[in-house]
């Protein structure tokens, strides 16, 4: 058994800040605490360091204690530790503070009712000297049987030789090096793919972490571990001709194997050798690929490399997550609407998608604005994230009738829309003007998810064909991937529609080969979104099982859930993320989640678990989800839910308002006038008050005297504002659940 320890080990906090401040010696700083909102059982605090020296502070640490029953439960402005005195300690990013300058440090907590006013600041920054309490770490030990043997090849993982030397209750944290976790002292994993893998335990004893590796090696019938390929490419991109070097020198074979390596340049030229250079005449996107064989097994990596005309600015530098220290985008036509609204203006500075739902809507008319002025607008805001949803495919959302859109496969309207949509749509977002701007653009919701559920319905049996939605996604992607400030999110629908076995596996497969099928491959998307336009909640506090045991059977069987082991979107989404990086995705992979309208607060919202023992009670009295059937998409009764935010959990990008709040799903009258901007939208019986869902005997639970899809719908907003969870008074910060 090969195993590494991880020698550079996270101290505890109290060891890490005290070898932070000895290292800066004694700098002069002022602590300022304020209570920026309060609540009844709770508030949102701050503290204000500013720099009195006439040097940085490349460090800081604070430190609060407060009076019994308050609590400090969560910041997003440093790494929280401790229980009273609490104490937050700089990350990486925030660590320096200029001379003369301030940093503001915010968080949140409890406090049952009792004023979070009456507090003693302390800390190293605050306090001379004072750091929190000492911590022994952990020590972890990662055991495996077997580590080695033939794929499929289940493994026994166990933690239980791990120690703290203060008797500290500990928790485990597998990451098996397949994209695959789990957590837990002792649990099972199966690779099914030959490979060398480097499993990592985390052992947290809640101050503190160690970690241990162990190598498991994964081979084929033949007995043979395959290669693992590795490319560096220098330089990823410029203008032609462009000269690159090619590097495989850190491929890896685990049985030491002498390798081959066959290189693909992307432009119908090859080479070979474990170093190589090739120069690409002309400008265009190449997708290179590396093939590395031991003889017996081989293994392929592939990148991308971009090669300008002389009279093309260079490409942006991308980020991981760019949502991320952002200035997002605020629509003014939406904020003007919002702010007419009684209460609206507690929300009108939040960022909304900007919809292309048709050709039109490019160019934009006298009355609503186009792409370019949206664009023109965030640059004079000083904003470097907009939100835009591309949504105008032929057959678009072939199940309802609301949301028809313009353009026909029937009728040629794939042509079109390569031609008069995508084509002019990326002509813009490639203007070198908006190069400062982080386009993050929702790729065409309720398609891809459509092939997998409705194709009985013609109009989606049409779409699964030629001049299709595989067809028309995969060409949007072509077209905005060599651009570098545009992160493509592809739909993936919600827990309520693909949260099924039946569904969950095809959609992925489906929706996974259309990426891995564009020029770009994996590179052409920066994630995927979920809930857009929909109402499914963020977290079901109160049934966070569901295979939970209730008269006789798991919940999931109750008739709400229907056998869908997904309640929340929360958990939909980290899964459905998972499953693609064990598609090949890279684990910078990044989540969307849509929480503009799946708020669900109100008197109607449950504040406990149920105590009945009947199954389909229990979760009806439990559920935060209020709809009649989890169906129901039209113009639900629901409330606004968390506000726009970045990096709530790991893996999840951003809290985003795709669909704006205020804004139609659909007419909810038959006899209705067509609307002028969009025609070819429709009465769908689904919004409809008085009809019967499709998931009969459920009525729609729909709204009454709504718009067409698009338009502003005053009613709808004042509910959903009156409804909200967490308050619209709540400022904005990640979720408390």
């Amino acid at each position: 058994m090969r195993k590494g320890k991880n020698k550079i080990r996270l101290l505890p906090l109290a060891l890490a800040i005290g070898a932070a401040i000895s290292s800066l010696g004694a700098q002069a700083a002022s602590c300022s605490y304020s209570l920026t909102s309060e609540w009844d059982t709770g508030f949102q605090g701050a503290v204000t360091i500013t720099n009195d020296e006439n040097t940085d502070m490349n460090e800081w640490q604070i430190g609060m204690k407060y009076p019994a029953g308050i609590a400090v439960t969560q910041s997003w402005s440093g790494k929280l530790s401790g229980s009273n005195p609490y104490y937050i300690q700089n990350t990486a990013w925030n660590g320096t503070i200029k001379k003369g300058q301030s940093l503001v440090i915010n968080f949140m907590g409890t406090s049952n009712g009792i004023s979070a006013n009456n507090v003693e600041l302390i800390g190293s920054t605050c306090s001379e000297g004072d750091t929190a309490p000492s911590n022994n770490l952990p020590e972890a030990v990662a055991d495996a049987t077997p580590v080695s043997g033939i794929a499929p090849l289940e493994v026994s993982f166990s933690g239980t030789r791990s120690t703290d030397e203060d008797g500290d209750t500990l928790t485990y944290v597998w990451d098996f090096g397949d994209g695959d976790t789990s957590a837990g002292k002792e649990v099972m994993h199966t690779y099914t793919e030959p490979g060398e893998y480097t499993a990592k335990l985390t052992v947290s004893d809640g101050t503190g972490v160690d970690t241990e590796t162990v190598i498991i090696n994964v081979t084929t019938q033949s007995g043979n571990t395959p290669p693992v390929a590795a490319m560096t490419v220098t330089p990823a991109s410029g203008q032609a001709p462009l000269l690159v070097n090619f590097d495989g020198s850190a491929s890896t074979d685990a049985d030491n194997d002498v390798l081959t390596y066959i290189w693909d340049f992307g432009d119908g030229a090859t080479g070979s050798g474990v170093n190589t250079s090739h120069t690409y005449a002309d400008a265009g996107q190449y997708t290179v690929a590396l093939i590395v064989t031991d003889g017996i097994d081989t293994n392929k990596i592939i990148k991308t490399v971009n090669v300008t005309d002389d009279d093309v600015p260079p490409t942006v530098q991308r980020v991981d997550n760019p949502f991320r220290d952002a200035k997002w985008y605020v629509n003014p036509e939406w904020s003007a609407k919002a702010s007419a609204e009684p209460g609206g203006s507690a929300i009108a500075d939040q960022s909304t998608g900007v919809w292309l739902d048709r050709i039109g809507a490019i160019e934009g008319t006298d009355k609503k604005m186009g792409l370019r002025a949206h664009l023109d607008e965030a640059l004079n805001q000083g904003a470097n994230l907009f939100t835009v949803v591309v949504y105008d495919l032929p057959n678009r959302d072939c199940k309802a009738k609301a949301s028809n859109g313009e353009l026909l496969i029937s009728e040629g309207g794939m042509a079109r829309y390569k031609d008069e949509f995508i084509d002019p749509i990326a002509e813009i977002f490639a203007d070198p003007k908006y190069k400062s701007i982080r386009i993050s653009a929702v790729i065409e919701i309720d398609s891809l998810p459509n092939l997998v559920t409705n194709l009985d319905i013609p109009k989606c049996q049409e779409a699964n064909g030629p001049g299709g939605y595989r067809e028309g996604i995969t060409y949007a992607l072509n077209k905005f991937s060599p651009i570098k400030n545009v992160y493509s999110y592809i739909d993936a629908a919600h827990s309520g529609w693909l949260g099924w076995d039946s569904n969950f596996g095809p959609a992925v497969t489906l929706i996974a080969n259309v990426v891995k099928g564009t020029n770009a491959g994996w590179d052409s998307v920066a994630g995927f979104v979920t809930n857009t336009a929909n109402y499914s909640p963020l977290v079901e506090t109160y049934l966070p099982n569901p295979n939970r045991n209730v008269g006789g059977g798991p919940i999931r069987s109750a008739q709400f859930y229907e056998w869908n082991p997904y309640f929340d979107e929360k958990d939909y989404a980290i899964e459905f993320r998972k499953k693609m990086i064990n598609k090949g995705a890279p684990t910078t992979l990044g989540m969307l989640i849509d929480t503009g309208r799946n708020g669900w607060g109100g008197p109607e919202r449950p504040t406990r678990v149920s105590y009945s023992s009947d199954k389909n009670t229990y979760v009806d009295e439990s559920r935060i989800d209020q709809r009649y059937h989890r169906g129901n998409w039209c113009n639900q009764p629901s409330g606004i839910g968390y506000k726009p935010w970045a990096d709530p959990y790991t893996g999840v990008d951003a809290f985003v308002w795709v669909k704006p709040p205020g804004e139609s799903d659909g007419i909810s009258e038959p006899n209705f006038q067509p609307d002028p901007d969009d025609p070819a939208k429709q009465y769908d019986p689904m919004c409809d008050p008085n009809k019967m869902s499709d998931s009969a005997p459920y009525p729609t639970g729909a709204m009454d005297n709504a718009p067409h899809a698009g338009r502003w719908y005053s009613e709808g907003f004042q509910h959903l504002l009156e409804n909200a969870y967490p308050p619209v008074s709540q400022p904005a910060g990640p979720p408390a659940e």
